[in-house]
């Protein structure tokens, strides 16, 4: 029987980008794709209901509900809604990873500016909007301008004394590769990077952090601090630039999901 796949997106893909070419991999293996855009178009829960597995990317917060609605009704999610819900907001993943764990930077979540700079004269620190993306305007370390460039409530965390490179660790499954970044710290946002073998220390690392948080198609993003790697930050189903191999590797695992799925008595 043919295996079918839904995808679920934000926005339509674009050529060149991973999921436009996961889904010409997939359909070159005889994979039904089919691809649905609740931003455009109106979907319902019942429109997933003959596919193998639904593969979320780039959704906003106002398609939660369709998403639990699908996972209560028992459809199987990539990533796993479980999963996703530890991503909601920078406040939920530190909590997450807290909870699990994972080394990660000490962190609380103030509601005005002014408790956030009462709380960096106390310590040096890395300041993420709760809400959004975690970099460009989302993210400031001390020194803290005196006024907020940001909407509150903030995640403020410690700031990991680093080499000043952020390690990127992609991962699909069984695969993992690594890219090395300027800290979006000190540079801002790139989407350049170098790729590097990625260790057994880190590996491990990123496995046992997906595994807590319950995603398999991730980025980790870690740095090296004085008493070895830290976790400061996780992103559902990346967008894998620069990574090479990406595109047949989230076309392996998916593939490999769907028929461990079909194996479940």
């Amino acid at each position: 029987m043919q295996r079918r796949v839904a995808f679920l997106l934000g926005k339509k893909p674009r050529p060149g980008t991973i999921v436009a070419e996961v889904i010409d991999l997939l359909t070159a293996s005889d994979v039904f794709c089919q691809v649905l855009l609740p931003h455009d178009q109106r979907v319902r829960p019942g429109d997933t209901q003959d596919v193998d597995l639904v593969v979320h990317r780039g959704l906003s917060g106002a398609d939660e509900d369709l998403l639990s609605t699908l996972d209560a009704m028992g459809a199987p999610l990539c990533n796993p809604w479980s999963g996703s819900t530890h991503l909601r907001d920078r406040a939920a993943l530190h909590d997450a990873l807290v909870r699990a764990g994972v080394p990660s930077p000490q962190g609380v979540v103030h509601a005005t500016w002014a408790e956030v700079l009462a709380e960096e004269s106390r310590r040096r620190v890395v300041v993420k909007a709760v809400a959004g993306p975690g970099r460009g305007r989302g993210v400031l370390a001390s020194p803290l301008p005196p006024d907020p460039r940001m909407d509150g409530p903030y995640l403020v965390e410690e700031l990991i004394e680093h080499d000043g490179v952020d390690r990127k660790l992609y991962v699909a499954g069984e695969y993992i590769s690594g890219l090395l970044k300027p800290s979006t710290l000190t540079r801002g946002h790139t989407t350049a990077g170098t790729p590097f073998t990625v260790d057994s220390e880190l590996d491990r690392l990123a496995r046992r952090t997906l595994q807590h948080l319950d995603l398999h198609l991730a980025g980790v993003d870690v740095v090296i601090g004085p008493d070895g790697p830290v976790v400061v930050d996780v992103n559902a189903f990346p967008g894998y630039r620069g990574v090479a191999g990406a595109a047949p590797a989230v076309a392996a695992h998916l593939v490999a999901h769907v028929d461990r799925l079909r194996s479940v008595p």
